[in-house]
């Protein structure tokens, strides 16, 4: 087992909860570069060990700050995947959506962008996470906060309106009615 050092410099474990979001954002780019390289190589040992790490580390964090690293990071290691699998989604989407009932409107924010990226990357994979991703955005349609509602009608457009994504769901639906 390699030492998270050697995947996740110090530097970048620091910025990835740092209180101003440039510094987050530097961090998620380097995470992003870092699973590019990893994803190129066919390392998926260090990929899920980095996703684990974001997740167990930051995502459920007390801090807001960490959490909201911790989406960034999460929506950058799935853009440095390409074309994440199954398998990869399972993963990083669950606290993803659990972050959707965070306490900080801005944690809910994140949450929505994060989401937003990882549907805009996985296309035809993300169907697998519908039910769910529409249970959560339903719920958060009504949030006080505008800029999270705002969020939301974003995230929603993509997945009602996205091609990939809708022919996903038109595949998905043939699939369920020849099968039943």
């Amino acid at each position: 087992m390699v030492a998270m050092e050697e995947l996740l410099p110090q530097a970048v474990l620091r910025q990835i909860g740092d209180k101003l979001y440039e510094k987050r954002k530097v961090a998620a780019l380097e995470v992003e570069q870092i699973v590019k390289r990893l994803a190129a190589a066919g390392d998926t040992a260090k990929i899920s060990a980095i996703i684990d790490k974001l997740i167990s580390e930051y995502a459920f964090s007390p801090q807001a700050n960490h959490r909201k690293g911790a989406l960034l990071c999460l929506a950058a290691a799935t853009v440095g995947l390409g074309e994440p699998s199954e398998a990869y989604l399972r993963q990083i989407v669950p606290p993803v959506l659990a972050s959707f009932t965070d306490q900080d409107s801005r944690v809910r924010y994140y949450a929505c962008e994060a989401l937003y990226n990882i549907a805009k990357v996985s296309r035809d994979t993300f169907i697998v996470f519908f039910s769910e991703v529409f249970d959560a955005m339903f719920r958060l349609c009504a949030d006080s906060e505008q800029s999270v509602q705002n969020a939301v009608q974003f995230l929603d457009n993509l997945v009602k309106v996205g091609p990939q994504v809708a022919a996903a769901c038109i595949r998905a639906c043939i699939l369920l009615t020849a099968s039943g």
